[in-house]
């Protein structure tokens, strides 16, 4: 059973991704970020990565300020204790609907630890930023 936060966060984001995998070329997209990970794969963001087409990546997909606030901290606390399986299986429920979703969980599947490490990484910021860890 995956994270009930991340099903309505994944529910809440599809038409914004949707959007932004119509209007960009998702396998271009897709073999840059592979390509990325395989030249660093011991990569940990910092707040400069941010603005970097990877960052952007990572970030768009993983993290959502305007959902994140109108969490509680209970919320947000069950959003950031689940691993990213619990991600890429709320991406399932979409594969067979859409062509570019199926391609991304692809990609989450096949670098599965790389993003873990990244959203381990992040998800320690987060909470440290809102002083909950």
């Amino acid at each position: 059973m995956g994270n009930p936060v991340w099903k309505v966060f994944v529910a809440e984001q599809m038409e914004i991704w949707l959007d932004f995998f119509r209007n960009n070329h998702v396998e271009s997209y897709i073999d840059m970020v592979e390509k990325f990970i395989r030249l660093h794969p011991y990569y940990i963001p910092d707040e400069n990565d941010l603005g970097t087409d990877t960052g952007n990546l990572v970030k768009r997909l993983l993290w959502n300020e305007n959902f994140a606030t109108k969490l509680s901290d209970k919320g947000l606390m069950v959003w950031m204790a689940s691993p990213v399986s619990d991600f890429i299986e709320e991406l399932g429920v979409y594969r067979h609907e859409y062509s570019e979703i199926n391609r991304l969980a692809g990609m989450f599947s096949r670098h599965s630890l790389w993003f873990e490490r990244v959203y381990t990484h992040m998800r320690k910021v987060i909470l440290t930023d809102r002083g909950l860890q």
